[in-house]
């Protein structure tokens, strides 16, 4: 599409009465998941594409012989066949008829439906999960074994590898003494480490007060917001875990858990690892992804014409947005739905953590060198190993740069940036409590400047882009595996430091029906990539300057990509942000 700034539009009525049926047909709902800004109608032309639906349909084929393997010998297994070979039709043939039952198909296996003669049975054991995953195969997390250096891997490389602070002392929440400490990091110091910059704390104080949960099985369900203590280690430089405590605030039946303490320690961790995976779903990625994009989306298309060039970046990193969205909380964040299933507190927990994830999320602050920085894990120095770190920054620089190079084309100067009605209009209305509400955007009274919106659009495809692949993908890599992440507690945090056993560990894990939900949930959600970073549709930019700037983002994006492949043959492999597993969209 050839791209115009609004005072060079040739035909600049047709574009402003575009612009306005734009405005009636994108409009906020703010009650849906209130008191955030949704599309209150998704758009036809914003509906799951025929290709998409493609990708998705294989996917749910995965499932369909995994459910049919699980079932055995019944009448259901008898209908899971035939949907399996209608869906298989569906997808190959392609014609008009076969699109409508394709798209129907999909929508339904995105309502996440449990099998219906799935049973809530106990585990005799943890390795009866494994069990589970028949043409599913079993993600990578099950080869490795349950380990401290593991557990501090996963704050580094895991789902949610966005939760380490660095700290100098320890408040008075985690009343760890310099005994124990040294008891546990031989050698070193508690004063050393904080002094130093090695000293890192995962707080989940947002999941405190939660409601607890007891859908689907009136069995009581739990959410912990535990805090964890992790030091980079003075002689190996790795990241080792310290001190857990389950919940925030200290007493007698809140002890400090290390590593010295059995079984009471493994149930520790399995608690950070329930309180990663509800932040993590709700916050991470459910909130500071999908759900800040969204009135990017909406304010782009209600205030910039389709051939403004800003619009003409952003949209293809906008496909399927919309419509993955209203099928998340339609579906997924409904009362009874998967969301209100498998967590640990009720499902008005989850939506409100979601909501407050959202509102919370300062714009400006969370552009990726200012919020590793402000977590103090910025530096390799003192948090040598943080593998989300080292291949995100490669992508906010290569994105910058491309974006930078872009924009230059139309905005050689601030001053044509602050003479763009449209851009005026698109910014005001992202921040606006009568617009997109997102929190922190913009430069307030000051006029724009090209610095400020080469920044905010870097931040806006980092995320649709790198920052929600980072967060999703690991749902199967890692998730669908209850024994790494399970996303509920099924009994109370321990109060004591000793007399665990493994049966009591094993109590913490969900029944079997849950844990087969998880299963499918992480599988449909971490294995479907539709589009990849970099590559526009065929003759997409008509403006033939931008061809030069595109094939440097282009040959970028495969130089970061051979850098990660050889930071993986010196570390534990990281392949979550490898260049061709990063859509350009969050549209799964």
């Amino acid at each position: 599409m050839s791209a115009f700034l609004p005072q060079f539009d040739p035909d600049p009525t047709a574009r402003a009465t575009a612009r306005a049926a734009a405005r009636l047909k994108y409009q906020f709902n703010y009650t849906f998941v209130s008191p955030l800004a949704i599309i209150d109608r998704v758009p036809r032309e914003h509906e799951f594409s025929h290709e998409w639906l493609k990708v998705v349909g294989d996917r749910i084929l995965f499932v369909l012989s995994n459910r049919i393997d699980l079932e055995g010998k019944s009448e259901f297994s008898e209908y899971l066949r035939s949907k399996h070979s209608l869906l298989t039709k569906a997808i190959a043939w392609g014609a008009e008829l076969f699109l409508g039952v394709l798209r129907e198909m999909v929508t339904d296996s995105l309502k996440f439906t449990l099998r219906s003669t799935a049973r809530p049975d106990r585990p005799a054991a943890l390795s009866a999960y494994s069990d589970l995953f028949r043409s599913i195969g079993l993600p990578p997390i099950s080869a490795t074994i349950p380990s401290d250096p593991a557990f501090a891997h996963m704050r580094v490389a895991g789902p949610n590898p966005v939760m380490l602070q660095r700290i100098r002392a320890l408040d008075d929440r985690l009343p760890l003494t310099e005994a124990e400490y040294q008891r546990v990091v031989p050698g070193d110091s508690l004063a050393a480490a904080g002094a130093e910059g090695r000293l890192f704390l995962a707080d989940y104080q947002p999941l405190h007060g939660a409601v607890m949960g007891t859908y689907p099985h009136d069995v009581q369900k739990y959410v912990y917001a535990p805090l964890a203590l992790f030091v980079t280690d003075r002689t190996t430089r790795q990241l080792r875990p310290v001190a857990i405590q389950c919940k925030q605030t200290p007493g007698p039946d809140n002890p400090v858990f290390t590593p010295d303490d059995g079984h009471n320690w493994l149930i520790a961790k399995t608690v950070v690892e329930i309180a990663d995976g509800n932040f993590h779903e709700a916050v991470t990625h459910l909130a500071r992804t999908h759900l800040l994009i969204e009135p990017f989306v909406i304010c782009t298309y209600r205030q910039l014409a389709a051939n403004h060039p800003l619009f003409v970046l952003l949209a293809p990193h906008f496909d399927g947005t919309l419509a993955i969205n209203d099928a998340s909380w339609r579906h997924l964040i409904a009362n009874k739905g998967a969301v209100d299933q498998l967590f640990g507190g009720t499902i008005e927990t989850s939506r409100q953590l979601a909501a407050s994830g959202v509102q919370s999320y300062l714009f400006n602050e969370s552009m990726l060198p200012k919020a590793l920085a402000d977590r103090g894990t910025d530096s390799a120095e003192t948090l040598p190993d943080y593998h989300y770190r080292d291949d995100a920054r490669l992508y906010w620089d290569a994105i910058q740069k491309w974006v930078s190079d872009y924009l230059a084309l139309y905005y050689p100067t601030d001053a044509e940036v602050q003479s763009d009605p449209e851009l005026k209009a698109w910014l005001a209305e992202i921040g606006a409590d009568t617009g997109g509400r997102v929190s922190g955007f913009g430069v307030g009274t000051a006029a724009p400047t090209r610095a400020y919106l080469i920044d905010a659009v870097t931040m806006i495809l980092f995320t649709c882009s790198v920052q929600h692949a980072a967060v999703n993908f690991p749902q199967y890599d890692v998730m669908s595996y209850v024994p790494a992440m399970p996303l509920a507690g099924y009994a109370p945090a321990p109060t004591s430091k000793t007399g665990a056993t493994p049966t009591d560990h094993l109590a913490m894990f969900p029944p079997m029906d849950m844990a087969e939900l998880q299963m499918e949930l992480g599988y449909m959600l971490g294995t479907v990539h539709y589009t990849t970073l970099g590559e526009y549709p065929a003759n997409y930019f008509l403006d033939l300057r931008v061809v030069e700037p595109l094939a440097r983002f282009q040959k970028q994006l495969a130089e970061i990509g051979r850098t990660i492949e050889q930071r993986n043959t010196a570390r534990i492999p990281y392949h979550t942000l490898s260049p061709s597993g990063i859509p350009q969209s969050i549209n799964i």
